[in-house]
């Protein structure tokens, strides 16, 4: 098998400025790229800010949150085309019957190649947890996602390895 390099970026987002914070995404993606990473990895709701929600009404939430995929996703992707990398960042999700998620996706030039939603969210009661864990091939790398407190709960963890995570 291969060797992937991996590159993890944390930056200080604005709250519920997705323009602002993709553009940060574009630039450390530059980076992380000009670095020959092969994906790049970026923090909880890093396009759409994380604590401040815990103050927002759920409509207020829902304002925010967005249908995955749809326009942040489709920007990661451009983003992940212009610097031929993969890249993996969080933002807030709603489905069609308004249920609100903490997702968090991994997209390449071509597409979204994997969503997980946060399994114990706890920072608002709006907030639906998921329901399955996820698992995903990365350039021949089974790789799997739990956000944040997922990674508390052993049974998690142990359940993604079990699934084929490396």
């Amino acid at each position: 098998m291969d060797t992937i390099k991996v590159a993890t970026a944390q930056f200080e987002h604005r709250s519920g400025d997705k323009n602002y914070n993709l553009n940060k995404i574009d630039e450390l993606t530059r980076e992380a790229a000009a670095q020959n990473a092969d994906v790049i990895t970026f923090h909880e709701c890093s396009v759409t800010g994380y604590s401040f929600a815990r103050h927002l009404s759920k409509q207020e939430l829902l304002e925010i949150a967005e249908l995955i995929p749809g326009n942040s996703t489709t920007k990661l992707v451009e983003i992940a085309a212009k610097h031929n990398i993969i890249i993996l960042a969080g933002l807030f999700e709603k489905d069609k019957e308004d249920n609100i998620y903490k997702a968090y996706v991994c997209v390449n030039g071509e597409g979204l190649i994997a969503k997980h939603r946060k399994l114990h969210p706890f920072i608002h009661a709006s907030i639906t947890p998921g329901k399955e864990y996820t698992v995903f091939d990365i350039k021949g790398w089974k790789c799997g996602i739990l956000i944040c407190y997922d990674n508390n709960i052993i049974e998690n963890v142990r359940a993604t390895s079990l699934l084929g995570a490396e």
